[in-house]
C-alpha cells in the first residue's frame, strides 16, 4: 500500500540514512535551463516571505532502511541540483566569513552516521556519470570552486561539463549576498515541500520508476531498458552497462535503435522501448545484454576507429580472412572513412546484420566471401558518395530499405552473397540518374566546408586501381582532419 506524506526538505536533509540514486535509474540530466527555472522559484518564495514551494513528489526505495540506505526512485534530478546549490551556499557562507552558517549547511550536505559520529560522505550518492566529481566537492569543505582533476579520474572531464555550469550559475548568482540574503534563500530551500512515498518492496520500486517515468517526455528508452535490466537480475549488468553506455560515445538511445533495427528491422523511437522489452522477453534478459555489449563494440569501432581498432574488430569476431589480410581491412577501414565524410549513420545496422550474416555463412576464413563483404562496403561508400553527398539527398531516403534488408541477413536461412546480389539491385533502383549527378557536380565550390569533399573526390580518382599499400594520400583521415581543426 501506497501512503504519499508531505515533508519538506529541511526534513528529507536531516534524515538518519544516506540517499543513493540506484543502478537501474537514469543519469543526472539537469542542465542550467532546469537550474535557472529551479533558482527562479526559490528566489520568489525568498522575496516574499511567505508559502512554501512544492517541488512535487519523490519516491524513495526504503526496503534497505535498516542499513541506513534510501535509494531514490524518482527525484535525483531535483535532490542533486538542490545539494549543488548548498556547495554554492556553503562556498558563499565561507566567503562572507559566516562559517557557523557554512557548517550547519555542510551538515545537510554530507552525512553523518548517527551510531557512530563517523562521516559517511555526501548525503547522495549521485548517479555514476557524477559521482567522483560531485562526492569531491560536496564531502570537501574547505573546496573553493576549483574544479581540478585528480589522479586516476578518467571521466573527469565529462562530470565536471556536467556540473561545473549548474554550480556556476548558482555561485554566481548568490555571490554577492550578505548573510540575511543567504538566510532567507535557506529558510526557503529548507521549507520547501514535497509529496514522498515511501516503496518498501525493491520490486514494486522498479515497477513504479517505469510508470512514473514512462510518461514523462524526458525519460528515454535507454533509461527504461536500463531499469528493466536491473529488475531481471542480470548478472554482470553493473560492470557491463557502463561499458556499453561508454562504447556509444554519448549517443546510447541512437545506439540502441541501430541494435534492435539490425535484429528485428525498422523501429520508431516511440516504440523502442516496448520492442526491445518484447525482444528481451524472448530471448532472455542475459541473451538481450549480451548482444547488445556485442553491438557496441561493433557500433565503437565502425563509427570513430582507426585502421588498428577495425582490424583488432574482424579479428574479436573471429574474422582471420580479414584481420590477416593488410589491404582487405584497409578496404574496409577506407570505406568507413567515406561514409563518415558523408555523415552517413543509417548504414550502421544493416553493416552489423551483414556482418553477422557473412560469420554464420563461414566467411571468417573463407577469402572468395570476404572479398564480396568487401564489395558490400565499397558499394555503400559509391552510392552514399552519389546520391547524398553530390545530390544532396537525404540519408534516410533508405533507412527502411535497409532495414528491410537487417531483417534479411538476421534471418538464419538468409545466405549472404545472396542477400547481397538483392541488395546492391535494390539501391541501383535508387541511384541518381548521371545527367542529375552531372548537374549537381559541377556546382561543387571550394568553399572551406567543401574542401574535404573536393579533397575525398581528388583522392578517389587518384588512386583508381592503386591496392590500399600503394595509395598517395591526398584526402586526410578523420583522425588528422580533427587534428588540422585543431590547429
Amino acid at each position: 500500500m501506497i501512503n504519499p506524506n508531505p515533508s519538506s526538505i529541511g526534513d528529507i536533509l536531516n534524515s538518519t540514512s544516506q540517499f543513493a540514486v540506484p543502478n537501474y535509474q537514469r543519469e543526472y540530466t539537469w542542465g542550467k535551463n532546469e537550474a535557472i527555472e529551479f533558482f527562479e522559484d526559490l528566489k520568489s518564495y525568498a522575496d516574499s516571505g511567505t508559502g512554501n514551494l512544492f517541488l512535487g513528489t519523490l519516491i524513495f526505495d526504503v526496503s534497505e532502511k535498516n542499513k541506513n540506505s534510501i535509494k531514490v526512485v524518482d527525484g535525483q534530478q531535483r535532490i542533486t541540483t538542490i545539494l549543488l546549490f548548498l556547495i554554492a551556499c556553503r562556498n558563499v557562507a565561507k566567503q562572507i566569513n559566516a562559517n557557523n552558517l557554512a557548517t550547519l549547511i555542510q551538515n545537510k550536505i554530507t552525512f553523518t552516521d548517527p551510531t557512530t559520529a563517523e562521516s559517511r560522505g555526501c548525503r547522495l550518492i549521485a548517479s555514476v556519470k557524477i559521482k567522483d566529481v560531485f562526492e569531491d566537492i560536496a564531502s570537501d569543505f574547505n573546496w573553493d570552486g576549483t574544479f581540478s582533476p585528480k589522479p586516476g579520474k578518467k571521466p573527469f572531464k565529462w562530470q565536471v561539463n556536467l556540473i561545473k555550469p549548474i554550480y556556476d550559475y548558482f555561485y554566481d548568482e548568490i555571490k554577492s549576498f550578505n548573510q540575511t540574503d543567504l538566510s532567507k534563500f535557506l529558510k526557503a530551500i529548507y521549507e520547501a515541500y514535497v509529496v514522498r512515498i515511501d516503496i518498501e518492496d525493491e520490486l514494486e520500486a522498479f515497477s513504479i520508476f517505469e510508470r512514473t517515468n514512462a510518461r514523462g517526455v524526458d525519460l528515454e528508452a535507454s533509461d527504461l531498458l536500463k531499469n528493466y535490466l536491473f529488475q531481471q537480475g542480470v548478472d554482470g549488468l553493473e560492470e557491463i552497462w557502463p561499458q556499453v553506455v561508454e562504447s556509444s560515445d554519448r549517443t546510447l538511445l541512437r545506439m540502441l535503435k541501430y541494435f534492435y533495427v539490425a535484429r528485428k528491422g525498422y523501429v520508431t523511437k516511440s516504440d523502442l522501448y516496448k520492442k526491445l522489452r518484447i525482444y528481451g522477453t524472448n530471448i532472455g534478459p542475459f541473451n538481450l545484454v549480451k548482444e547488445i555489449d556485442d553491438f557496441s563494440k561493433f557500433y565503437s569501432a565502425i563509427r570513430t576507429a582507426g585502421r588498428a581498432e577495425i582490424k583488432d574488430y574482424f579479428d574479436s569476431i573471429g574474422c582471420s580472412a580479414i584481420a590477416c589480410d593488410q589491404d582487405k581491412y584497409e578496404e574496409i577501414y577506407l570505406a568507413l572513412e567515406g561514409l563518415r565524410l558523408f555523415k552517413i549513420a543509417q548504414i550502421y545496422p544493416l553493416l552489423y546484420a551483414a556482418i553477422s550474416c557473412f560469420i554464420r555463412d563461414g566467411g571468417g576464413d573463407n577469402q572468395s566471401l570476404s572479398k564480396k563483404l568487401i564489395q558490400m562496403f565499397d558499394m555503400m561508400e559509391k552510392y552514399h558518395f552519389i546520391n547524398t553527398a553530390i545530390c544532396e539527398r537525404m540519408g534516410n531516403e533508405v533507412e527502411k530499405l535497409y532495414a528491410t534488408y537487417c531483417e534479411k541477413y538476421a534471418d538464419k536461412d538468409s545466405k549472404f552473397e545472396k542477400t547481397t546480389k538483392e541488395l546492391m539491385h535494390s539501391l541501383k533502383g535508387k541511384l541518381a540518374t548521371e545527367n542529375e549527378f552531372a548537374a549537381r557536380f559541377v556546382e561543387l565550390s571550394y568553399s572551406a566546408e567543401s574542401i574535404p569533399l573536393i579533397s575525398y573526390i581528388f583522392d578517389r580518382i587518384n588512386n583508381v586501381d592503386r591496392k590500399p599499400g600503394q595509395r598517395l594520400i591526398i584526402c586526410p583521415s578523420r583522425e588528422k582532419r580533427l587534428q588540422l581543426k585543431a590547429l
